[in-house]
Formats: structure tokens, C-alpha cells, sequence
């Protein structure tokens, strides 16, 4: 055999010279790691998007955070705001841009911390003369007639004596009027000074009756 036909064989003997490489481990996928991965940002996104979502529902009223009594005014102090849900069913309240309206106006009721503002708890500048104060007063059905209105003259009358044919008779005027779903009527009244305290007596022992002067009749 020539030199020729031994260069033109190929060789099947691996050079001793030439470094063998070892190849690299191909990464192996955990699809279970995955599966978790994907479903905990899925979570998350829902999460943000819910809170985002909350929070463009709700709005900021006016709440009471001092304790203001029937016929004071508000100070402002006594008001703080509160986020609440539109979805809670409060009806209409006070929203923390109308703060300056509220501040100042006259409690119909007495006012506890956490109550939210509401246009039947409050009146706004008050009816009163020179020589009266406001006195409030909560009076039960039967109590009041039920056409009572703002603006009415009236008379408070104490029921403290029942055997007495002429009972103590104080003039009144109503300032506000508010009845509840019971039948409640909260009531800011204009007494004269000299007898405010009498009749705010009256309606803090429950011997209260309110009386009111038909339009046109005969003073």
C-alpha cells in the first residue's frame, strides 16, 4: 500500500492531544414553580386593581368628632371627614367641600362623635332676634302637630302638672323641624332670653308640648 492511499483513508483515531469538552447540563423547567409564579401575579394585579377601584367609590364627608349640643352652633373644630362608600346607602350628607357651610350652623340635634353630617341635623344662620336664644328640643308623636314647619309661632307648654287647668305657656317660634322615620320631631326653637332656660328644661325632662298658632288666627 502506497503513502497516498494511507493520507486519503480517514482516520478513526482521536487525537490524544485535542481536550474534550463537557457539555453543559440543559436547565430543566419546574413547571409547578411557574404555575405559581403566574398565578401570584395574577393576584396581585387583581388586588391593585380592586384598591384603585375602592378608592375612586368613595368619598369624603363631614363627620362630628366633639360633641355639639341642639341649638349650638358648629364649630370647626367639631367637624373632621371621613372616607365612606357610595355603595354604604348614607343618603345625602355634607362632602368635605362644603365645610365652610356647615361651619357655624346651628345643630338641630345634638351632635355625638361619628355622626356624618346630613341637611336635616343642621340649620343654617339662625333666625333669632335681638333678646332671643335657640333652645332644642326632640319631641315624641303626639307631642306636636304634624303640619309643624319652620317659620311657625307657636307655644311651648309644660305638662310637668297635668291636674292644672292652665298649665306654664312659653311663645316660641320654630327655627327648624326634622322628623325621623319615627316620627320624631327634632326642633330648634327662638325663645326670649328670660325664659330659654325654662323651656329648655322642659324639653330635657320631657314635659314638652308644642303647640302651634294656625296662620291667621287672632293673637
Amino acid at each position: 500500500m502506497s503513502v497516498t492511499e494511507r493520507s486519503r483513508r480517514p482516520s478513526t483515531e482521536v487525537r490524544r492531544d485535542t481536550p474534550i469538552r463537557p457539555k453543559a447540563p440543559r436547565p430543566k423547567v419546574r413547571l409547578p414553580w411557574l404555575l405559581v409564579a403566574a398565578g401570584t401575579f395574577v393576584l396581585i394585579v387583581m388586588i391593585v386593581l380592586w384598591a384603585v377601584s375602592s378608592a375612586s367609590d368613595r368619598t369624603d364627608a363631614l363627620t362630628i368628632v366633639e360633641p355639639v349640643a341642639a341649638g349650638e352652633p358648629i364649630p370647626d373644630s367639631a367637624i373632621g371627614v371621613t372616607g365612606v362608600s357610595n355603595d354604604d346607602g348614607f343618603g345625602r350628607i355634607y362632602v368635605a367641600s362644603q365645610r365652610e357651610a356647615v361651619v357655624g350652623a346651628v345643630a338641630v340635634v345634638d351632635l355625638e362623635p361619628g355622626d356624618l353630617l346630613s341637611p336635616s341635623m343642621v340649620t343654617n344662620a339662625p333666625d333669632t332676634f335681638v333678646g332671643e336664644r335657640l333652645v332644642g328640643a326632640v319631641l315624641r308623636a303626639g307631642r306636636y302637630p304634624e303640619e309643624v314647619q319652620r317659620g311657625d309661632e307657636a307655644l311651648a307648654v309644660s305638662i310637668v302638672d297635668r291636674s292644672t287647668a292652665s298649665p306654664p305657656v312659653v311663645p316660641v317660634r320654630v327655627v327648624a323641624v326634622s322628623i325621623s322615620e319615627t316620627d320624631e320631631a327634632s326642633l330648634t326653637l327662638a325663645v326670649a332670653d328670660s325664659d330659654a332656660a325654662l323651656v329648655g328644661a322642659w324639653a330635657g325632662t320631657d314635659e314638652l308640648v308644642l303647640v302651634v298658632r294656625p296662620l291667621g288666627a287672632d293673637e
